[in-house]
């Protein structure tokens, strides 16, 4: 397992919170790395701050700007050209901040079988099986902030480095950050442009397991969100983008799953044939 990693950023009116997701990136990332950036015509100083960043490390961060907001996935498309040979993907939203090892932790999930498709961390702000606060209340350290903290994620990563099990399977995961092998990427195909900012990683999820492959939440991998940031810059907090897209994955996917309740398809558990999920956890 040498994969280089292909680390996929979307920045829109985020500059501060960019400029610290970029640092984390840079300072943790314990895998060979090249990281892409589109700019969905930021207006807040967010395009000079990139422009400083590629310049300072020209050899691993590339830069990109849409003339207006396309949305996220058909910024991400943007990016998928820029792939280098054979390298795994990884989407990371513009307000998440990583902590010591997590490349590693994260790539070694993903290659524990090869019907993995794809794993994600837990977090603060990650809901479902991804919630950091829900599966390990007895790791939170006695000083949890409500604002990041560097040392308190460094400090809960040493917390679960050992944690069993330190992954399980689950239905579906939250597009926050999630690695994609580039296996499981070339079979299945990049995210879909009609999810234009909402339900792309439930999309790729139920695509991913209409196949057969596995997805991952990996226990011992804590992350920093801070929770729909390009969203809260817009006049509508993007409700029209949400809707929209949510409207299109349920016109997509009508009528295919009729026998599931929505728990039972995506969130809970259950065993399913179709499609396939097991329950299973991993031990380190």
């Amino acid at each position: 397992m040498s994969n280089e990693l292909f680390i996929m950023v979307v920045s829109f009116n985020t500059c501060e919170k960019t400029r610290r997701c970029l640092q984390c990136l840079v300072a943790h990332t314990d895998r060979p790395y090249q990281i892409g950036v589109v700019d969905n015509a930021s207006t807040d100083g967010s395009w000079t701050m990139l422009q400083e960043f590629a310049r300072q490390y020209p050899n691993r961060i590339v830069i990109l700007r849409n003339p207006s907001n396309y949305g996220y996935t058909r910024a991400v498309a943007n990016l998928y050209p820029l792939l280098t040979p054979g390298s795994d993907l990884c989407h990371v939203n513009s307000d998440v901040y990583v902590g010591p090892a997590w490349a590693s932790r994260l790539q070694q999930h993903l290659y524990r079988e090869p019907s993995i498709a794809a794993v994600a961390p837990v977090a603060h702000g990650i809901g479902g099986w991804q919630d950091f606060q829900i599966h390990h209340a007895s790791n939170r350290p006695d000083h949890y902030p409500n604002q990041y903290d560097e040392a308190v994620v460094a400090d809960i990563n040493q917390r679960v480095r050992d944690i069993c099990p330190s992954a399980i399977t689950a239905k579906s995961l939250q597009g926050t950050i999630w690695m994609i092998k580039r296996d499981a990427y070339e079979r299945l195909g990049p995210l879909d442009t009609g999810c234009e900012c909402g339900a792309d990683d439930a999309d790729w999820s139920l695509r991913a397991r209409v196949q057969g492959w596995k997805l991952l939440v990996a226990f011992n991998t804590f992350v920093w969100h801070d929770d729909h940031s390009s969203f809260s810059t817009m006049p509508d907090r993007g409700e029209r983008w949400i809707d929209r897209s949510w409207s299109y994955f349920n016109h997509k996917w009508t009528g295919q799953f009729d026998h599931l309740s929505w728990s039972d398809l995506m969130e809970n558990t259950v065993a399913t044939s179709f499609p396939r999920y097991q329950y299973e956890e991993f031990c380190p």
